[in-house]
């Protein structure tokens, strides 16, 4: 399945209908961002995150190493120059798909998946947006929108270890929640002001 525009517009129209929702099952719902990732992925987003693109208006980063019949993309939309946009996508396994969107300046958005059949999207609209999905197992799905149109971080992460696990995550920055699950889980969440967004997925 690639995930693409059209999920991502079926992800804000859940963020406007779930109102307070928020439901998780077999999930640990606290910890912070980039909670229980694995350190050599905390290291390469650490890394992407002070990356600075000296001359180019945004960055971008494919990796894909023993990787069969996968899907990639990364598209990045900006108001003029200096808008520091980082995305980055590593692949290993077969039948993965990853998306990143982001419009707007100052966004960072990775997404590491190591297994098979597993699906990934971020979508981050305005400025100082963070996010993260680390896939490690097989048939999950993670999915991360946000609009952050304030001055202030937002960060979001996903991290999931196992199989058949299923996370949707939608805020409207300034969020801070963590999220851990393992293995055959569902998550949806919506995000509020000071909340800290982070999903583990562990078999």
């Amino acid at each position: 399945m690639v995930i693409g525009k059209a999920s991502l517009i079926s992800l804000t129209c859940l963020y406007f209908l779930s109102g307070g929702f928020n439901n998780a099952i077999a999930s640990d719902i606290e910890g912070d961002f980039l909670h229980n990732v694995n350190q050599d992925i905390v290291n390469d987003y650490n890394y992407l995150e002070s990356f600075s693109s000296g001359d180019l208006d945004n960055y971008s980063e494919l990796n894909i190493s023993n990787a069969t019949d996968s899907i990639a993309i990364i598209k990045q939309r900006s108001p003029g120059i200096t808008a520091n946009n980082r995305a980055k996508i590593t692949q290993s396994g077969s039948s993965n798909s990853a998306y990143i969107g982001q419009t707007g300046r100052n966004n960072t958005a990775l997404i590491d998946q190591n297994g098979s059949n597993n699906d990934a999207a971020i979508g981050q609209l305005g400025v100082n947006s963070e996010a993260l999905i680390s896939q490690d197992g097989n048939n999950n799905l993670a999915v991360i929108g946000q609009a952050n149109f304030s001055r202030q971080s937002s960060q979001l992460s996903i991290d999931q270890k196992g199989n058949g696990n299923t996370a949707y995550l939608v805020g409207s920055g300034r969020s801070n929640l963590g999220i851990s699950q393992d293995g055959n889980d569902f998550a949806l969440v919506k995000a509020s002001s000071s909340m800290r967004i982070h999903i583990n997925q562990a078999n």
